[in-house]
């Protein structure tokens, strides 16, 4: 009997994909779980497998068409199977579907596309860029964004970092110091809603991740109950698989609260978005050596801006700069 490879539901607010790439052709032999097709969801790239052993007997779906959850992509059966009434009721579906999205895409919007030329190039939006438009746009119209910054002087942190028997990274050790911040400013390790306030008693630290693919935020799974050899470890097998495109839905899922470091592009400093649904955002700066004023006395030292954005609406400016101040305390007296 025949078997429809489909869109999976993936249990959380991705509704639509857009079909990257096939890995096999019409009438290629497939097993069972073995991987068919690319997709890029609105959260990352995922491979889906085959659900049964058998022939890839007909493709629905082109290369770059968006597809939505539950939506046939294929066939797989047995390569002398009839599978013509099948095909002819999926074909019908898919036709209403895009019937019906044309109509509603033409009502909301009847300005022509523009037209690539040699001057100009056009970039879908779509999936990941989709997702990240989107994202940034409903936590400027849903929260109260406020902002305080601090520096701190990273001397004992990169001594620390360096001594370390496995290089451990200066990032790492800012998790650590968010996490034991978070710890006692809870409310910055929270999401909210009209009704309530959810104050997350783990912590499952975001960290951004710009690729040629787009902006993600992979999630640190239990950092407080990880060592800085273990928060190290995994910010690089996160950071490996999102430059290969490879982080899985789970792999982007449940952050309470994230890191943005823009000062491995040079940035002294920067105003970060709070990535939804968290309440709050470290962003980090460049680290670069400045005179400052250490006992009455002017010494060069490795000095970094740090801020938080935060929801005012939940999070008063004087819990928010305590924290910032707790975060910039753990960096400076690391041992």
């Amino acid at each position: 009997m025949p078997e429809e490879l489909k869109v999976p539901q993936t249990g959380y607010e991705d509704t639509q994909a857009t079909l990257v790439e096939w890995l096999k052709e019409e009438g290629d032999a497939v097993a069972r779980e073995e991987n068919v097709v690319v997709l890029e969801t609105q959260k990352a790239s995922v491979e889906l497998p085959s659900p049964t052993d058998g022939y890839l007997r007909k493709i629905l779906v082109e290369e770059g068409d968006e597809v939505v959850m539950g939506q046939t992509l294929a066939i797989i059966g047995d390569e002398d199977e009839d599978i013509e009434a099948l095909v002819n009721s999926l074909i019908a579906a898919a036709k209403e579907r895009a019937e019906t999205t044309t109509s509603a895409a033409a009502a909301l919007d009847s300005q022509p596309m523009p037209v690539a030329s040699d001057e100009v190039e056009i970039i879908p939006l779509t999936g990941v860029r989709k997702a990240m438009a989107e994202n940034m746009l409903k936590s400027k119209q849903t929260s109260a964004h406020g902002t305080t910054f601090n520096e701190a002087d990273l001397t004992h942190a990169m001594v620390a970092a360096k001594a370390s028997e496995k290089r451990i990274s200066l990032t790492a050790l800012i998790v650590k110091a968010v996490v034991d911040a978070l710890k006692e400013f809870p409310l910055l390790n929270s999401s909210s809603s009209a009704k309530e306030i959810r104050i997350k008693k783990y912590y499952n630290i975001s960290m951004a991740v710009n690729t040629d693919k787009g902006l993600f935020a992979p999630v640190i799974k239990q950092a407080d109950l990880k060592s800085l050899e273990e928060i190290n470890e995994e910010m690089t097998r996160l950071g490996d698989l999102a430059e290969k495109g490879k982080l899985s839905p789970g792999d982007m899922e449940d952050g309470t609260f994230t890191i943005s470091n823009a000062g491995r592009f040079g940035s002294l400093f920067f105003v970060p978005i709070i990535n939804q649904p968290q309440s709050a955002i470290l962003g980090v700066g460049t680290i670069a050596k400045r005179p400052i004023v250490v006992n009455d006395r002017l010494e060069i030292r490795p000095m970094v801006y740090i801020c938080v954005s935060y929801d005012h609406r939940i999070i008063p400016g004087a819990v928010a700069q305590q924290f910032l101040g707790k975060v910039k305390h753990g960096l400076e007296k690391v041992s």
